[in-house]
């Protein structure tokens, strides 16, 4: 079969119920919105009221009623897709058999993505399952038992009776007064709706329309990796860059004026746009409850919701919570005032830490302190991460290596998909301030077995401890940790991408990503057989003289030799940067990131260090560094 072809869908219908999902079908299929054709609606009754409907619209009709006949039927339609609705025979093993994730049904709960998983409803609570509860009774139970919400799931029928991989969920605010009928009438607007939404999901036509949350060189990385995809003949990045276009020949359609954290306006784009899939790969998305929003709106999205992505945007309860769950992290003091950070240092005899923000600063929230003078005026430059940094923690100052590493997360089980090491300073040597990140390196030579199975038991205790804090965390899990005497010890956790680490690792990625974007958002990281390429990749981050301090006289400064450097065959992820007429020109701290890759770390320096001397920024102020990857350089020359 074709792949954008027309699906051809058999819905399975009974006396049960009025026929509205069946209506819902066919109107989404006669206004072109499910790219499928109805070729036969199957009763195990005469009088199905549902053959009215089918008999109106001229639709092919069969009547099954016995459910042995049921397999050898659907044999000779041999469809796409058998839809469920209001279908009230059982099931046999052998059509199930047959037809593995292609028969779809809508249970009257929330069907979790695990058997011992839970469902969060959208104020945070259980949400109930109501598994083996037909529609009253079920719509009853959720009534009886005080929820929240009611809802309702959409799903692949599997040997595990009503349970299978869930294809979307629905939820309706229970009211004051309702009584199952009120309930249940506008739950099943929602109901047919989702059903619709599902099918016109997996009949997609021209492949599917993806939005990238983020403006920098990860969501660059993120585009460049969707366009290769197949299944995908559209992206769209919020707010995106001038340079996402470069690497693909796909549309690529950004919205600059617009910020991560323009919840309403980025849910309209989705309605608008019909998207398929929302990639969050940005933190101050994940904390303002984008993901949320989406989830609750029935958008497949990945990215973790607010509560797990807690872990990264408050490091005061990250600190907390890796403690709860024995996961090795240094010594730390947790403070909600400068009066009290400074009384704590001075009557210390002296004290080498870091003092940190406990809130997202960009990266920049870390600072470095020698001694009591400097963690004093360390603690003073907290006011200047506004609310991030009204609590601040201090920590121990640990001497070893650092790098990072990457989980894709269903909430339930986790993979880890590769590992970097970042270079933090903005100049060579590791020298001067903090900064988002001036390149990095993929597979670092210190990660050996006993370290790697270190860091596995620390995303194992990490996953599960949220899921036990009812947050489950559903996305891109970054591990920052520091190498100590071979002991590995938790730096910190982003909720999503690093940057520029993603630069290095989503390349090296062979699956579609549209593959791994299933299994994470219903529940099949386990039985992913994730691919991994064998190449080292270096970024080198390109910034604008001044960063991270001032940089203001650079902006709007003419970027030359971008086409020359790709020439060489090495990737550009675009990101503080803008195109004005023909010209790209510099718009931000981090202008963009150079990778380039090879069979070890001295091919891939070498050809990233020839392509960036083909770059410069007018009146020669572009700012590289020259030693990205200088440990694993070292290793490799023993």
């Amino acid at each position: 079969m074709m792949l954008f072809s027309k699906k051809k869908i058999a819905i399975l219908i009974s006396d049960k119920g009025t026929g509205t999902n069946l209506q819902a079908i066919i109107d989404g299929v006669i206004f072109k919105k499910i790219n499928a054709k109805i070729i036969s609606v199957i009763s195990d009754t005469k009088d199905a009221f549902g053959l009215k409907r089918a008999k109106k619209y001229k639709l092919p009709v069969k009547i099954v009623p016995k459910k042995e006949d049921l397999l050898p039927t659907l044999k000779k339609l041999n469809p796409d897709y058998i839809c469920l609705a209001g279908w009230k025979q059982i099931i046999l093993e052998q059509v199930l058999d047959n037809f593995p994730n292609r028969i779809l049904n809508t249970h009257p709960g929330l069907i979790p993505d695990t058997l011992d998983g839970v469902v969060k409803n959208p104020d945070g609570t259980n949400a109930i399952w109501n598994k083996g509860k037909m529609t009253d009774k079920a719509i009853q139970n959720f009534i009886n038992s005080k929820s929240t919400y009611a809802g309702c799931t959409n799903h692949f029928l599997s040997h595990e009776f009503d349970f299978g991989p869930v294809l979307g969920r629905c939820f309706e605010k229970i009211k004051k007064g309702d009584t199952v009928k009120s309930l249940y009438r506008r739950l099943k607007v929602k109901e047919n709706k989702l059903y619709v939404d599902v099918l016109v999901r997996l009949c997609k036509k021209d492949g599917q329309k993806v939005l990238v949350v983020d403006g920098g060189g990860r969501g660059a990385a993120l585009v460049d990796k969707y366009a290769q995809s197949e299944k995908v003949f559209r992206i769209l990045a919020v707010p995106g860059n001038d340079l996402m276009q470069i690497n693909t020949k796909k549309e690529v359609k950004i919205f600059p004026n617009l910020k991560t954290t323009d919840i309403y306006e980025i849910l309209e784009i989705c309605k608008k746009e019909k998207i398929d899939l929302v990639d969050v790969a940005q933190d101050n998305a994940v904390e303002a409850g984008l993901v949320d929003t989406l989830m609750l709106n029935g958008i497949p999205v990945i990215g973790p919701i607010s509560s797990a992505g807690q872990i990264e945007w408050d490091k005061a309860w990250a600190r907390k919570f890796m403690g709860k769950y024995s996961i090795p992290a240094p010594k730390y003091q947790i403070f909600y005032t400068e009066k009290e950070g400074k009384e704590y240092v001075k009557n210390l005899p002296a004290i080498k830490c870091f003092v940190k923000a406990s809130g997202l600063a960009e990266g920049k929230g870390a600072i470095p302190a020698n001694n009591k003078e400097e963690a004093i005026n360390a603690i003073k430059q907290m006011s200047k991460f506004g609310r991030s940094g009204d609590t601040y923690l201090l920590e121990e100052w640990l001497k070893g290596e650092e790098f990072s590493a990457f989980a894709l997360c269903d909430g339930e089980n986790f993979q880890i998909v590769g590992y970097a090491q970042d270079h933090k300073r903005v100049f060579d040597q590791d020298l001067g301030p903090n900064t988002g990140g001036m390149g990095c390196v993929s597979n670092p030579l210190i990660v050996d077995k006993s370290i790697k199975k270190q860091v596995e038991e620390i995303f194992r205790k990490t996953v599960n401890g949220l899921k036990d804090e009812g947050r489950p965390y559903m996305g891109v899990l970054y591990l920052g940790v520091m190498v100590v005497k071979g002991k590995v010890l938790c730096l910190e956790f982003n909720a999503r991408w690093g940057d520029p680490e993603a630069q290095v690792i989503i390349p090296g990625v062979k699956n579609d990503f549209i593959e791994i974007a299933d299994a994470i958002i219903y529940g099949k990281i386990k039985n992913l057989k994730l691919k991994m390429d064998k190449q080292v990749r270096v970024a080198l981050t390109a910034t604008a003289k001044g960063y991270p301090v001032d940089y203001s006289d650079v902006k709007g400064k003419k970027i030359y030799g971008i086409e020359n450097a790709l020439r060489t065959g090495v990737k550009i992820y675009g990101a503080g940067i803008k195109k004005v007429n023909s010209n790209y020109v510099v718009a931000g701290g981090r202008v963009f990131h150079l990778v380039a890759e090879g069979k070890d770390i001295l091919e891939a320096r070498h050809k990233a260090y020839k392509a960036m001397k083909l770059i410069n920024i007018e009146g020669n102020n572009l700012h590289y560094r020259t030693d990205i990857g200088w440990r694993d350089l070292e290793r490799f020359k023993k």
